[in-house]
């Protein structure tokens, strides 16, 4: 049976997070926001696979989004799916009993929040941010097929 991996973030301060994983601890700098970013330890991402840079990138801007004038939380929220097309990506979030999606884009080498909120994004709210249709079709139906996909210990 194959366990999850999981990557925990620990935020130090506004400009360095540390990422620490099955035996891998590293530190990443974190682009100087204006918001402060309370020092809770959360879970970023939990794979069979290893998470690619991208999505790791797409991951830690969501959770700074999510955590923003945000202090002294009981539980933080983690990142149950995301999906990457060209220059845009949909992260799917769960924090306790609610959860919801935050859509992005890729402006010179920087993750920016397009939308979020509880609940799910559909295609149309996607194109109302300025995301392509053919592009908003396939984030949505690469989330859904994500969903739909049982991991391999519930496949067991």
């Amino acid at each position: 049976m194959m366990k999850f991996k999981k990557l925990a973030l620990l935020v130090l301060t506004t400009c360095t997070v540390i990422v620490i994983g099955t035996g891998v601890a590293k530190a990443i700098l974190v682009s100087g926001n204006a918001h402060s970013v309370p020092a809770t330890p959360f879970i970023l991402a939990q794979s069979t696979l290893e998470i690619s840079p991208e999505a790791e990138a797409v991951n830690q801007v969501t959770i700074e989004y999510l955590l923003q004038e945000r202090e002294n939380l009981p539980q933080s929220p983690s990142i149950s799916r995301t999906v990457i097309e060209e220059n845009y990506a949909l992260a799917t979030w769960t924090w306790g009993d609610a959860g919801g999606q935050t859509a992005l884009s890729l402006t010179d080498e920087s993750w920016t929040v397009l939308t979020g909120g509880g609940g799910a994004i559909d295609v149309s709210s996607l194109e109302a941010v300025g995301v392509p249709s053919a592009i908003a079709e396939k984030l949505v139906e690469g989330d859904r097929t994500q969903w739909e996909t049982p991991s391999v210990e519930e496949a067991e």
